[in-house]
């Protein structure tokens, strides 16, 4: 007889399922249908137009089922109902909600229900303006759909389990788990796991919706060009396929530089970009989406470039799904310090058996059609447009395969010593192996970025202008560029070249949007997203070549910062700096120090907020210039983790940026004491001076707040409302408890971390109206934090540059509105 279990919610659950199994049913009815749609369009119209109401019909269940499944999976989520394995995985109960929907997308089973939700929606836009492209585009887009419908199904064929479902029972998870033979385990499941402290940050809430709106807009470029290729048309579906590449490039380049934005505020690499191969993933299909971008552009322009821009979207898409194998399967091990492991590692062939088919899809397809696609005899001339713009797209391409390749060592290496018999280190300096790569394939970019635009499609054009307008603004780039080496001591050839050519784009941009397009906001949109990415370049130039680190640490000592070798530990430790509370040291042009930390326990998990001051005093007259404080918080030893997850903070100037964060801190709860309680008589509204603030006696309270008192039957409390202040202000407040338990009295202590104090009720005095209370504080030896201080020059560049270039691709979609579907 089958066990029965109380207390478990199990109706929401098979909501979900059945919903997850009737999308995948309803997705492969409306894949069918559209397939009728095509195969009788011409030999049978009204029959077509018959499949074609049922297709849109039965799409329209299949998006509906896909929504309800989001709205399900929200609903065991918000209500914490832990039974599931996935809301007991991700959440918990003390979670602020505003991070709920950061749980939703933490595991795989979230993440790609979100993708499948993207492609649900957006099919309603072909339905809606797709036209004479709609089937084809639609079977496309449904293929997709049900291989995102099986990773998530989670039911066994056999012993063969396929996908994994979020309505999973966590007793189904974690059968060999005693707690779980017992009909009442729920009672003793009281909360979960809870959200990585990592994706605590207001930018997970935002950052993977777009980044994967992004991922599902890359869809739509493959999908029209399998359907030119399917159909064998290739002038209709143009203009369509351009509003959407433009769209992926805007949305997807947006979601990535979220991840940047992340990264700096969350993240303790040091900045914004690390060459992590999860970032490494998504900026490769974006590179080859611009690539399309522009060689589709001289399609539409010159009839030229067809294949290859067929190849592009292809490509990026196939990238798309490959990105997903890297990231989600574990194969990438420890060499992303965000990567999915475990847990995706039984989805590997399931994501390699969808790669292998859309990719012989595109192959196919392309090798069918390769005589019959229209081609103009002849080559482009060399000082055409056309030309160019091909030059630029191919070192996209070729920028995207170092990367992807250097990026995929895990994957390839062992073959590689299977046939040669030797190992492939990576790069011990990832950081500097990307970047002295990279940096000629954005010199040669950003070159053509600025001079391209000067030239005519189909024809040279007046070569004397060009050489003449190119001239001038280049010895204005030289010129600028040579005082910026000297002020920014530049040594290095190739970012000296780097700078005069991406000042050069970005001249050469202005200009032309001024003389040229005359200001014309409809035509300017590809001007703006140049001048964008000239900004763009120029801020990871100043912010990364420059980046300087003012938390010296000269006292030799050698700490574990978890590198794999001696010296990369000396080398981290001469980064950072030790600082005992109450302590200064010099960094840079300031003097910091380090005034405690308080801990806000009503987060789950609890979060430590470290409070430093930065000071800069006059040489000459010992005056304070300067001073401000910065407020680096950390997460230490987190539910089920052991360490410190450590969220950064960053003074915002016109010029640069001081960025810093903790390396290291004792655990709050682990921290000794050596010292005693000393015995102090006060009033009510007294202040009780400590060595670094104060505290003011407020109030007796019988509403008992202190987490240190457990009350029992009986008892009569009383709370000591004490405010702590320091020399910036309040600090916060604590509450020691005196109280009376039969014939004995007993006492709580409370704690304040920002000044380091333990306070006790010793004796209340009711005819003195006095109480006599013990405090303690800290030993200093034990108050310690370990911290790292970079200074970014000119980040602000770099921020502004992806604005104004997403922005551009706005301007350029919005151009294109009124132009016909199809």
């Amino acid at each position: 007889m089958e066990q029965t279990f109380t207390g478990e919610h199990l109706l929401p659950g098979q909501i979900g399922q059945f919903l997850l199994v009737f999308s995948f049913v309803a997705s492969l009815f409306s894949l069918f249908s559209y397939l009728q749609v095509t195969k009788f369009e011409t030999s049978k119209p009204d029959l077509s137009l018959s499949w074609l109401k049922l297709s849109r019909m039965s799409y329209v269940l299949h998006a509906f089922a896909v929504i309800g499944i989001f709205i399900t999976l929200f609903y065991i989520i918000q209500n914490h109902l832990f039974e599931y394995h996935y809301a007991w995985k991700h959440s918990s109960i003390g979670l602020k909600a505003k991070y709920l929907l950061a749980c939703f997308w933490e595991g795989s089973e979230g993440s790609f229900l979100l993708w499948t939700f993207w492609h649900a929606v957006l099919g309603f836009f072909v339905l809606w303006r797709g036209k004479q492209w709609e089937s084809r585009v639609m079977v496309v887009v449904l293929v997709v759909q049900a291989i995102l419908c099986t990773l998530q199904l989670g039911i066994y064929f056999g012993d063969t389990k396929i996908g994994g479902s979020a309505f999973t029972l966590l007793r189904n998870e974690m059968q060999d788990a005693p707690i779980f033979r017992q009909a009442n385990y729920m009672e003793f499941i009281t909360d979960g796991k809870g959200l990585n402290p990592l994706l605590q940050n207001y930018w997970m809430v935002i950052h993977p919706p777009v980044l994967f709106l992004g991922f599902a807009l890359t869809l739509f470029p493959f999908a029209y060009g399998i359907a030119a290729l399917w159909k064998g048309e290739y002038k209709t579906w143009i203009n369509p396929a351009l509003r959407w590449t433009l769209a992926t490039g805007a949305i997807l380049g947006t979601g990535i530089m979220m991840g940047g934005a992340w990264a700096y505020e969350s993240l303790t690499f040091g900045g914004y970009w690390a060459w992590d191969p999860v970032e490494n993933a998504s900026l490769v299909p974006w590179l080859i989406v611009i690539a399309g971008l522009h060689t589709l552009l001289i399609y539409k322009s010159t009839g030229r470039s067809l294949k290859i821009t067929l190849i592009f979207f292809i490509l990026q898409y196939v990238l798309i799904w490959y990105s997903t194998f890297l990231t989600r399967t574990g194969i990438l091990g420890d060499t992303s310090v965000h990567a999915f492991t475990g847990e995706g590692a039984s989805m590997k062939w399931h994501l390699l058996i969808a790669i292998f088919i859309l990719l012989i899809w595109g192959i196919a397809l392309m090798i069918g059609r390769w005589r019959k696609m229209p081609h103009i005899a002849g080559e482009e001339e060399t000082s055409s447009r056309e030309f160019w713009m091909l030059i630029g797209s191919i070192a996209f391409l070729l920028s995207s395969i170092q990367i992807i390749a250097a990026t995929s060592l895990p994957v390839w290496a062992p073959l590689y010593k299977q046939i040669f018999g030797t190992d492939i280190a990576p790069p011990t300096n990832r950081e500097a192996y990307y970047n002295n790569i990279q940096v000629w394939f954005a010199i040669v970019i950003a070159l053509l970025t600025g001079a391209t635009q000067f030239l005519k499609f189909k024809k040279s054009g007046n070569l004397k202008k060009f050489w003449t307008v190119t001239g001038i603004l280049m010895l204005l780039s030289l010129a600028i560029s040579l005082w910026v080496i000297n002020w920014q001591k530049i040594a290095h050839v190739q970012y000296m070249v780097y700078l005069c050519v991406s000042l050069y784009a970005l001249f050469g941009n202005i200009y032309y949007l001024f003389t040229a397009q005359k200001g014309n906001l409809k035509k300017a949109g590809g001007s703006v997203t140049h001048i964008g990415f000239a900004m763009m370049l120029l801020g990871i130039l100043f912010s990364s070549y420059k980046k300087e680190v003012i938390s010296k640490d000269i006292s030799g000592k050698v700490m574990n910062f978890g590198k794999e070798t001696f010296e990369e530990n000396a080398q981290e430790s001469r980064n950072n700096v030790m600082l005992y509370r109450n302590t200064a040291l010099p960094m840079g042009d300031y003097m910091v120090r380090y005034l405690g930390d308080s801990t806000d326990t009503k987060n789950d998990p609890p979060i430590t907020y470290f409070r430093l001051r930065f000071e800069k005093t006059d040489p000459k007259t010992g005056a304070t210039t300067e001073s401000f404080m910065l407020y680096p918080d950390a997460f230490i030893n987190a539910k089920g983790q052991e360490g410190l997850s450590s969220n950064p903070d960053a003074r915002h100037y016109w010029n640069r940026d001081i960025f810093v964060y903790i390396t290291s801190a004792p655990d709050p709860k682990g921290k000794t004491d050596t010292s005693s309680y000393h015995p102090l008589e006060v009033k009510k509204g007294d202040s009780i001076y400590v060595s670094n603030g104060y505290f003011v006696f407020e109030d007796f309270d019988p509403n008992i707040r202190n987490k240190n008192y457990t009350k029992t039957e009986g008892d009569v409390p009383v709370g000591i409302n004490l405010h702590g202040y320091d020399v910036n202000g309040s600090v916060g407040t604590i509450q020691p408890v005196f109280f009376v338990r039969g014939n004995e009295t007993g006492t709580a202590y409370d704690s304040l971390n920002a000044l380091g104090t333990f306070i006790k009720v010793d004796k209340i005095d009711p005819i003195k109206e006095t109480i006599t209370l013990g405090i303690r504080q800290r030993a200093q030896q034990d108050d310690y934090i370990v911290m790292k201080a970079l200074i970014f020059p000119m980040i602000w560049l770099l921020w502004l540059g992806i604005i104004i270039m997403i922005v551009g691709f706005f301007i350029s979609l919005w151009a294109r509105k009124g132009i016909n579907a199809a």
